[in-house]
């Protein structure tokens, strides 16, 4: 029933490189109850001025002019604005295949409750055009996976209105990013959809480097260094977590065995930590050894 609303949401920081064809995806979609808001994060190029235009011309884009705080809040401070039935985020740089929110929604409307829609992607350069090297691993959700991992790129998801309602009304101060924040929320709270077929293009470009360091050891670094990265923010989204979401006695003792890691007899008890999980062999040693060492938390 397209009598049902989708509301896109997109956050935009200087992005005016690629925001004209990403918009006109997103315009060409089969679904046609949709409207598109879209707030500025402070942009100093000619981004506002584009969104001014798409705007004027189009009665169901609503754009939002504001100052930067940095991307995660700006999407929370949109999903606080929504209303529609299903709520979509959306980047400023990709290109949408036409049918993604129609897939999307027969999705989420086979399941009760609360429900995260996410799906696959299919990698391409600035030009748009596909590459060579794809990730074409199966996911497997699950809240002893979005403790530790997040396998919901924010482009592709898509959430109906009971989802957004809760994570709306229980947003944190020290999320990693607005979508694997949703992970675990949906995790949590409800069901998690994850579709193996790739209904948008996921552009590359800039310092956005897939695969950087070749062979065995350089990917066992790279991952290293990805997940030291996010250090103490771990940690800290963990902690808002356990304060905002509370009554699922396993999952959130499974919460407090992680934040118990950071000392050491809960680094020694995590590394046979069997309800936590990566979505990969390697990911998985790479972690317990970084929790092992106390950088992971």
């Amino acid at each position: 029933m397209e009598s049902q609303k989708v509301q896109v949401l997109m956050s935009t920081y200087n992005g005016e490189q690629f925001l004209r064809e990403q918009i006109e995806s997103v315009l060409n979609q089969t679904w046609k109850n949709l409207d598109i808001l879209i707030r500025d994060d402070g942009s100093k190029d000619q981004t506002r001025e584009i969104l001014k235009d798409y705007r004027d011309k189009h009665s169901n884009i609503h754009i939002y002019l504001e100052e930067n705080c940095g991307v995660t809040r700006s999407f929370f401070e949109l999903l606080k604005k929504s209303d529609a039935d299903f709520v979509a985020f959306c980047d400023q740089d990709d290109i949408w295949m036409e049918q993604k929110i129609e897939k999307a929604v027969a999705k989420l409307r086979q399941e009760q409750g609360p429900v995260l829609y996410c799906s696959n992607k299919i990698l391409a350069d600035s030009t748009g055009n596909p590459m060579h090297q794809q990730d074409s691993r199966r996911r497997r959700p699950g809240f002893g996976n979005a403790v530790v991992e997040c396998i919901c790129t924010g482009c592709t998801a898509v959430m109906n209105r009971q989802l957004a309602e809760i994570i709306k009304t229980r947003l944190p101060d020290r999320a990693i990013l607005h979508d694997w924040w949703s992970y675990l929320a949906a995790c949590y709270v409800g069901t998690v959809i994850f579709d193996e077929h790739a209904y948008i293009k996921y552009r590359q470009h800039g310092q956005n480097v897939v695969g950087a360091r070749p062979g065995f050891w350089g990917e066992v670094r790279s991952k290293a260094a990805y997940l030291r990265k996010n250090r103490g923010r771990l940690k800290g989204q963990l902690m808002d977590f356990a304060e905002l979401y509370q009554g699922d006695s396993r999952k959130d003792a499974l919460v407090q065995r992680i934040l118990a890691a950071q000392y050491f007899p809960g680094r020694v008890k995590i590394l046979w930590e069997r309800e936590i999980f990566r979505q990969s062999v390697l990911d998985e040693i790479v972690m317990r050894i970084l929790f092992l060492i106390n950088r992971m938390l």
